[in-house]
């Protein structure tokens, strides 16, 4: 098993690596100081030693870099990319409403789909299964660009086409196809009060769904308490968790059923970041529907906003407890964030 994973460094993101570390060693020098007091209490102040300097692989998070957490280390995106080339699978979690995000998913699907010349299907979240005939047509009708338009995002919830749109283009540009993985809406809601029955037959035999275990319904029970800020009924999160294993479940045989075509390479996965992860959430049911599936077909991308620069920077582990587990990545990528009002303060359930 894979082990071990807001800052607004101003533009950080679009710089080299070296200088985000450079960046990020200035920010990390108050968790560093020298021993400049006790030199000044017994003698002429020194100049700091080189064991004095923290390696750079210890280094706090910051926009624009990438940790390799097998590796334990900060890796280039070229060495990102050469290390996921060949592998089947690979999924790119996202926060849904950083455009930054995006750009980095379609930047990862160009480049590794140009390395190879493969085919990978782009497999989204953000489509419904329903919406694949229509999906179809649209890709072969429309530009990138009239593509969210053409499938009525606008009418979806989701953040704005444009920021996702990059990813279409890398896909266009390299011939991808596109899958909606998503279950249906009209599905969605009967869940939550009768649970699997409410699956299509179709459906339900294609999932396949197991009894949700234990320890990962004790993981979604909590996230889905927290993620509606503690208002909803202890009563219902059985409920709500079991929708979201099914939803991890379509989009695994989503990309299970992408890959079956000849004519496609494996498939990527467009998805929130708590979908993807390697520990409980799609990498649990593609190996489920693929129990000889090698471990290494299967690689975790997951974009994280690093925090604020100041006293006590969390490490790389620390953000990957934030999702639960060590065990959620082969890479975390950071970005910068993004400024939000808290979600809590109007929230008002069954009221």
């Amino acid at each position: 098993m894979k082990t071990a994973f807001r800052a607004r460094t101003r533009y950080c993101f679009k710089q080299s690596f070296s200088l985000c570390l450079v960046v990020t060693a200035m920010i990390a020098a108050t968790e560093f100081p020298v021993r400049s007091a006790q030199a000044q209490a017994t003698g002429p102040s020194q100049p700091a030693s080189i064991r004095d300097i923290p390696d750079a692989d210890a280094l706090p998070p910051a926009p624009g870099l990438i940790f390799d957490m097998a590796g334990q280390r900060y890796v280039m995106f070229d060495d990102m990319v050469s290390r996921l080339a060949g592998t089947r699978f690979v999924l790119i979690g996202e926060k849904h409403d950083n455009p930054i995000h995006h750009h980095h998913q379609a930047q990862l699907v160009r480049a590794l789909s140009k390395r190879e010349n493969t085919k990978r299907a782009v497999v989204w979240e953000m489509f419904n299964r329903d919406q694949q005939e229509s999906l179809d047509q649209a890709w072969q009708t429309v530009s990138p660009d009239e593509l969210g338009s053409e499938m009525n995002w606008g009418e979806s919830g989701w953040p704005s086409w444009h920021d996702y749109a990059p990813i279409a283009e890398a896909a266009r540009e390299n011939g991808l196809s596109m899958v909606a993985g998503n279950l249906p809406q009209n599905v969605l809601r009967p869940m939550i009060s009768e649970g699997i029955s409410a699956l299509p037959t179709e459906l339900a035999e294609k999932l396949a769904l197991p009894p949700l275990p234990d320890g990962i319904a004790a993981r979604f029970d909590q996230e889905i308490a927290e993620g509606h800020c503690n208002m909803l009924p202890k009563s219902q999160l059985p409920a709500f968790s079991l929708v979201q294993f099914a939803r991890d479940a379509s989009l695994a045989r989503a990309m299970i059923d992408a890959d079956a075509d000849k004519n496609i390479d494996g498939a990527f996965l467009i998805a929130g970041a708590m979908h993807v992860r390697d520990d409980i959430a799609v990498p649990y049911h593609l190996r489920r529907y693929s129990p000889d599936l090698p471990d290494n077909d299967i690689a975790v991308v997951i974009l994280v906003e690093a925090d604020d620069p100041g006293e006590n920077l969390p490490g790389v582990n620390d953000y990957a407890l934030r999702m639960g587990s060590e065990d959620i990545a082969d890479f975390m990528w950071f970005t910068n964030d993004l400024p939000r009002t808290d979600p809590c303060e109007d929230m008002n359930i069954g009221q």
